[in-house]
């Protein structure tokens, strides 16, 4: 009887897992498809990339070359080719286009122009560093305000990239004859312990520079603030002394 009984169980197994197999073999398949599908294009795709990725530097490392055989024409188009590139070496092309364009024709504008490219395709060290190449390039023309603007992006990272930044600026104060503002701005420095070592010694040679700081004698003391002595407690009556009897 066992037997029969197993029998009739595995039975219907095999019925319930063929009725199930029938129902979703056409979904296991699709599934199994677009993975298949998606695992082919991941490959294909990382392929292409890869091909990009090798031409970028193919590219770059030509223009490279270019420059430094003194072929600043080949070069700068050479680096122009990378300047929209998706594979990274925009960035890079911005920076060496700026260095290749002020060696060629020195344009203010189109230096700025890749510098603002370079900044722009990236978020990290190599974009901060752009930025700040701007301010140096706009540093003798530009005022106070408008070399802040430009660097704010910087400042507001609050990085050692940042202190270089904060340090133009104090520069640039100092050579505009805003001796408080640069002496601000130094001593803010000064502090920084993350600031490179270079950087600390020019700021305290900036500081040992400065005159004194100027104190107005003619303006009016603050009163020191008066203090206020605590209300003594009223002395407690005297216990009164009982009645002598006459005598």
């Amino acid at each position: 009887m066992n037997d029969i009984f197993q029998e009739v169980d595995q039975s219907l197994r095999e019925e319930t897992l063929a009725s199930w197999w029938k129902r979703w073999q056409w979904v296991i398949y699709g599934v199994i498809a677009v993975v298949v599908i998606g695992v082919t294009v991941f490959e294909i795709m990382r392929a292409m990339r890869a091909d990009e990725i090798a031409r970028a530097a193919k590219t770059y490392d030509a223009a490279f070359v270019a420059g430094e055989a003194g072929d600043l024409a080949t070069s700068r188009a050479r680096f122009a080719e990378l300047e929209n590139d998706k594979t990274g070496f925009a960035v890079l092309a911005g920076h060496m286009l700026a260095g290749v364009e002020k060696q060629l024709t020195g344009d203010t504008a189109a230096i700025e122009g890749h510098l603002q490219k370079a900044a722009a395709a990236d978020t990290g060290i190599l974009g901060d560093l752009a930025i700040l190449k701007l301010g140096y390039l706009k540093a003798d023309t530009a005022t106070v305000a408008d070399l802040e603007a430009t660097l704010k992006p910087l400042i507001d990272k609050d990085n050692q990239v940042s202190r270089l930044a904060t340090e133009l600026i104090a520069s640039k104060a100092l050579a505009g004859g805003d001796i408080e503002r640069a002496r601000d701005l130094f001593e803010q420095l000064s502090v920084k312990l993350d600031a490179p070592q270079a950087m600390q010694r020019r700021v305290q040679q900036a500081l040992a520079t400065l005159p004194a700081r100027e104190v107005n004698l003619d303006a009016p003391a603050t009163p020191a603030p008066t203090q206020t002595a605590p209300a003594q407690p009223a002395p407690a009556p005297a216990p009164a002394q009982p009645a002598q009897a006459p005598q």
